[in-house]
């Protein structure tokens, strides 16, 4: 590839690639190789170019990209200058904000409060409701085992009634077993 032209397009290349780097405080050793990485060119090729012909044809652009380069270091080694006015104007925004965080704190404490108070009530509701449940479950229980008792003593009736028609009518002592069988077995179903 030795001996081959340069085209404008190359140049065009070279030349935005260094005043960059040179604007943003880089150097151009590192711009020559960036543009022949791209350009399959040597970096020494690169910087001969440069300084030949395309510098000299860049003169003014070159100047500019170093002054912009030294104003943005200076620019950066500032420090921000704050007035009196700057400090006032802060300490106010956060006092502002510092009341306004407390006034919604306030809020939500009071909020927070209300819904204790809310939760107290319904836990009492809640216990009291419980109570008259395992009362009415009692009762319930109570009722069943007095209904169950008030049945057989209907059904215990029943078959010594059934036992004393027998007698009555004179059915003998054979049936009187019979009724005395009934009645052992809803004894023993008690």
């Amino acid at each position: 590839m030795k001996g081959r032209c340069w085209t404008e397009e190359e140049d065009r290349l070279l030349a935005e690639t260094v005043l960059r780097s040179v604007r943003e405080g880089g150097n151009q050793l590192d711009a020559f190789q960036e543009v022949a990485e791209k350009i399959s060119r040597t970096p020494g090729a690169c910087g001969f170019r440069w300084n030949a012909v395309v510098r000299k044809r860049e003169a003014e652009a070159f100047q500019k990209a170093k002054k912009e380069r030294v104003e943005n270091q200076l620019k950066r080694k500032r420090k921000p200058s704050i007035t009196i006015n700057d400090v006032i104007r802060q300490l106010r925004e956060f006092e502002a904000e510092y009341h306004s965080t407390r006034k919604r704190l306030f809020e939500l404490e009071k909020r927070l409060a209300e819904k204790e108070k809310k939760l107290q009530v319904a836990e009492a509701e809640h216990s009291r409701l419980t109570e008259e449940w395992d009362a009415f479950e009692s009762f319930q229980n109570e009722i069943k085992d007095r209904y169950t008792s008030l049945l057989r003593l209907f059904q215990t009736a029943r078959h010594l009634e059934t036992a004393d028609r027998r007698e009555v009518l004179g059915e003998g002592t054979e049936n009187k077993e019979i009724g005395t069988g009934v009645e052992s077995k809803v004894e023993a179903e008690s």
